[in-house]
């Protein structure tokens, strides 16, 4: 190894890294807590929505704005308790795709969100909320270089 200037770093048997002068950093005394944003973890769930195929996030309506203390942030609602291990309640508001069904759908939303935000945070969920706010349709697509049809006359034939 070459120094420039810094300590130089070697790995030990058991593959932790130590400064090569053998003396090592004991962070077992260390006391503190960590607690992480709401909006990091409404960041989180929000990307485990977006994952569900068939599944938007949605607006939650003016009667859940008007619930005083938390904002709704993409969708996604999060409350944490307080106490040793905080436990997280998520509201997830959300519009499914027509043609598939519902109740499947929020299941997949609630396992997604689930597993997204115990597997980044470590935190234990206490519930995922969906509330279903609409449903959405998928629009025909059409090639870039064809202009729309009027939709009057989509349906029939050009035999003519």
């Amino acid at each position: 190894m070459v120094a420039s200037g810094k300590e130089e770093i070697g790995i030990n048997e058991n593959d932790k890294e130590i400064p090569e002068n053998g003396h090592t950093i004991d962070q077992s005394s260390l006391e503190g807590k960590i607690r992480i944003s709401e909006d990091v973890i409404a960041q989180l769930a929000t990307k485990a929505l977006n994952s569900v195929e068939g599944v938007s996030p949605a607006n939650p309506g003016i009667m859940a704005n008007l619930r005083l203390g938390r904002k709704t942030i993409n969708g996604v609602r999060i409350s944490i308790s307080d106490g040793e291990v905080p436990e997280i309640l998520v509201d997830a508001y959300i519009s499914v795709k027509y043609g598939l069904r519902i109740p499947d759908v929020c299941w997949d939303v609630q396992e997604a969100v689930k597993e997204q935000i115990e597997r980044f945070t470590g935190y234990s969920i206490k519930g995922v909320n969906i509330y279903v706010q609409g449903i959405t349709f998928a629009e025909k697509k059409m090639p870039d270089d064809q202009e729309p049809e009027d939709s009057s006359y989509s349906s029939f034939g050009q035999e003519a």
